[in-house]
């Protein structure tokens, strides 16, 4: 029962840190304001998760519309990552 209470909030937290690189990721694309406080925060709290792969957008403009693609890495990563845990504790869903 511990063991699906820990794969439960791991699928959770795996889940809100998609939510924020999805918005990140929208937020790189249409080129938003870097100096405003919602996304200078926005940047900061995700900085850490795609810092192990931003060699991947080395060519990328600092600023400005981006594709970033640590960014979008990830957003296929987390879920394949999330169901792969749930796949090897032997539970198919959250309902199991």
């Amino acid at each position: 029962m511990k063991n699906r209470h820990v794969l439960t909030a791991t699928t959770i937290v795996l889940g809100l840190t998609e939510g924020v690189l999805i918005a990140r990721f929208v937020l790189r694309l249409f080129a938003a304001r870097p100096d405003n406080p919602v996304v200078q925060t926005l940047y900061a709290i995700t900085q850490p998760v795609i810092a192990p792969l931003q060699a991947l957008d080395a060519g990328q403009p600092q600023y400005g519309a981006s594709l970033e693609y640590t960014t979008l890495v990830l957003l296929f990563v987390l879920p394949l990552i999330t169901a792969l845990m749930w796949r090897w504790t032997g539970h198919r869903s959250l309902g199991t």
